[in-house]
């Protein structure tokens, strides 16, 4: 597909795209992360996070949503939020967009649509984590405004851990150094 001079668009996700955001999550996973994390990991986490019981919640929970970005009605990449536990705090917890469409402003036409319904619901800020060993989506963190906030491991079960950087953004008026 020759993408280069084609608009990007970003729809709400319905329960019908639900199968498309894992077949798509499946493509970039497994292109993208070997070289970050083994491929018994991949396996776990795409299991984990892209059944349909994981992904509804995106659908119906307040303060959560699920885009997906088409460029000529082709679906590309995707990014889900959803509330924190943080007061006035949105989690961008998943966002990926097919290799071959990187640097052509899917990625942060999806940010800017997480950043309109993050303020929409009342948060003023707007988090993630990132794998350590990801270079490059933590550099385009940085270009869309986000500071590294804070050093995390979590242990998501089965021996696995996600070794990650929380990134930060604030959204509105106040300073990323209110983030810390």
């Amino acid at each position: 597909m020759d993408t280069a001079h084609e608009p990007i668009a970003i729809v709400a996700a319905t329960a019908a795209d639900l199968a498309t955001v894992a077949r798509l999550a499946d493509v970039i996973w497994r292109r993208h992360y070997p070289g970050i994390i083994t491929v018994a990991q991949i396996d776990y986490m795409l299991a984990r996070g892209y059944s349909e019981p994981a992904l509804r919640p995106f659908l119906d929970a307040r303060g959560a949503g699920l885009a997906i970005a088409r460029c000529e009605g082709t679906p590309v990449g995707f990014a889900a939020w959803y509330r924190a536990e943080e007061a006035t705090t949105t989690k961008l917890d998943k966002l990926y967009v097919l290799p071959e469409l990187h640097g052509r402003g899917a990625g942060r036409r999806l940010v800017a649509h997480v950043e309109a319904a993050a303020r929409a619901d009342g948060a003023d800020a707007l988090i993630l984590n990132v794998n350590k060993h990801n270079a490059p989506s933590i550099g385009f963190y940085r270009r869309c405004g986000f500071e590294v906030r804070e050093s995390v491991v979590v242990d998501i079960g089965d021996g696995f851990v996600m070794d990650d950087y929380v990134m930060a953004k604030a959204l509105g008026g106040t300073g990323a150094g209110d983030l810390r």
